[in-house]
């Protein structure tokens, strides 16, 4: 496999370089099956499961953004391994609820499958010293949560043994609706809650056959509205983000990729109609990965993985600026001159700025028929993070 590496040539091309600052990266955690960890940070908590479908927490330093050792806490012995998680595509989310950020994720009963896949909660207390035994709330898997802080009315959206896409508040089972517009998959496609208001939005092919993004207000009255019509594959490999942007008065603002290497934005103008208001396009030959928004010191940024068009590496971390007025709208947080596998960049706000943690993969110990990094156990060297520049 090394020879495949060296025909990848130098490293991916810059962006825009960013006053003062230079790509960094160090070593959060050697855990070789610390991945796909999500942080919580009104808990600075953050939740994975490892190589044997453990399902754990950790804690962060609020300051310097250090996971604090020995704080690894068991939430359930048998939750979902890395293997499975080809059935539901993810593992553990956080949802935002009135006591507290809690814990939902795919568990098995019985032989894994789409079939005995059921949705799990893992209830922590306020102060987060003590958690719940393992809930289980109904038939489905790959469960995204809604995120506003304090909600009384928490939400998930899933998929079930069919690949159709439902969504429902959390402690009501009989509230389960079908997403309208949305078809079914075989494998399942996320279905995003829009922060801050009672909607969600996701990418559907339209007469054509190209992608487009839908809004679907929660409300069984309502039809989903499309937003884009404009050129360019939506969210071919991601998946759509919406919510409210202080640099815009707090309105809500929509983030897609268009033909996987480009971030466009667009804002609303009240009465239906969605505008572009920004655009990022990814240095010539690459393609984004998991983009997703925040917001610091009141403007909005994206963390993302940039990879190249023809490997799953090299990969490097970026940030990204929303405002079309930001001096420097692209830059690279971390190194890529290894060649190695960077995914999974999930932002934590520390009080000295915001860091991004991310997996980090050596392809070159892949072995026999293997093509990803991130799918080879021993290609793992644990979990990195980077300063974000801000």
């Amino acid at each position: 496999m090394l020879a495949s590496v060296c025909l990848m040539g130098p490293a991916l091309g810059h962006a825009q370089v960013k006053a003062g600052f230079a790509p960094n990266e160090s070593q959060a955690s050697t855990r070789k099956d610390l991945i796909d960890s999500e942080f919580s940070p009104s808990r600075n908590m953050f939740t994975w499961c490892d190589s044997q479908g453990r399902l754990w927490l950790g804690t962060v330093d609020p300051v310097t953004g250090n996971i604090l050792k020995p704080t690894y806490k068991l939430l359930d012995e048998d939750a979902i391994t890395p293997k499975e998680m080809l059935i539901t595509t993810n593992g553990p989310e956080w949802i935002s609820t009135a006591t507290g950020d809690h814990v939902v994720y795919t568990k098995f009963v019985g032989t894994p499958s789409v079939d005995t896949a059921q949705l799990a909660l893992v209830e922590g207390s306020a102060d987060g010293t003590t958690w719940s035994a393992p809930q289980l709330l109904g038939a489905g898997n790959a469960p995204y949560a809604s995120d506003d802080e304090g909600d009384t009315q928490p939400r998930i959206s899933y998929v079930n043994a069919k690949g159709q896409h439902l969504w429902r508040y959390l402690y009501d089972e009989s509230s389960e609706k079908k997403v309208k517009g949305m078809t079914a998959t075989k494998q399942p496609v996320s279905v995003r809650f829009v922060k801050g208001d009672k909607s969600l939005v996701y990418a559907q092919k339209v007469k054509g056959g190209t992608k487009q993004v839908f809004k679907l207000a929660l409300d069984d009255s309502k039809e989903p509205v499309q937003l884009t019509f404009d050129e360019g594959e939506k969210d071919a490999r991601t998946v759509p983000w919406m919510w409210r942007a202080p640099e815009y008065n707090n309105k809500l603002v929509l983030m897609t990729t268009v033909n996987e290497n480009e971030l466009r934005f667009y804002k609303g103008d009240g009465n239906g109609n969605w505008a572009v208001v920004n655009s990022v396009t990814m240095p010539a030959g690459t393609v984004v990965r998991s983009p997703e928004p925040f917001t610091y010191n009141g403007k909005s940024y994206v963390s993302l993985a940039v990879k190249s068009d023809a490997y799953d590496f090299p990969t490097a971390i970026y940030i990204a600026a929303v405002s079309p007025n930001a001096k420097t709208k692209l830059w690279k947080i971390s190194d890529d001159t290894d060649l190695h596998e960077r995914s999974d960049p999930e932002v934590f706000v520390t009080a000295n700025g915001p860091v991004v943690f991310y997996n980090k993969y050596d392809p070159s110990l892949m072995t026999g028929d293997q093509t990803d990094p991130a799918r080879c156990s021993a290609c793992s060297e644990g979990l990195f993070r980077a300063a974000s520049g801000l």
